[in-house]
């Protein structure tokens, strides 16, 4: 699973020429693919101003990871089309993730970010 959420990952995203090793999503698909949820007006800002992600940041294997020895919390994305909803469930039932399943985007902080908090603020009750 691991192998397909970077191949979905990188699939999306186009090199940018300026600064080789980064990618990004290209602006006019922007919408559609990383926030469809969200007001046409934020979604061109968030393209605008979007960061370059390191292409190795996608492709990186982690030493050690926290979930297997910390709790973790998952907001799952049923409208996702940059991470599928079944690559997120994998991911969050191998963590053991006290998950939620959202109809949102990949871009969820932004179209519910009360949803978001709610679920933040319970991770840090538990967690005190």
């Amino acid at each position: 699973m691991l192998c397909t959420l970077s191949t979905v990952a990188i699939g999306l995203l186009t090199t940018a020429a300026a600064t080789p090793g980064f990618a990004s999503q290209e602006p006019g698909k922007f919408h559609h693919q990383f926030a469809a949820d969200v007001p046409a007006g934020t979604a061109a800002l968030m393209a605008a101003t979007q960061r370059p992600i390191a292409q190795s940041a996608l492709e990186e294997k982690t030493e050690a990871a926290a979930w297997k020895d910390k709790p973790a919390w998952a907001v799952i994305t049923t409208q996702d089309l940059n991470i599928p909803a079944e690559v997120q469930r994998y991911m969050a039932k191998r963590a053991h993730a006290h998950s939620i399943e959202v109809r949102a985007s990949h871009s969820v902080a932004v179209s519910q970010p009360k949803t978001v908090a709610g679920v933040i603020e319970k991770a840090a009750r538990a967690t005190r």
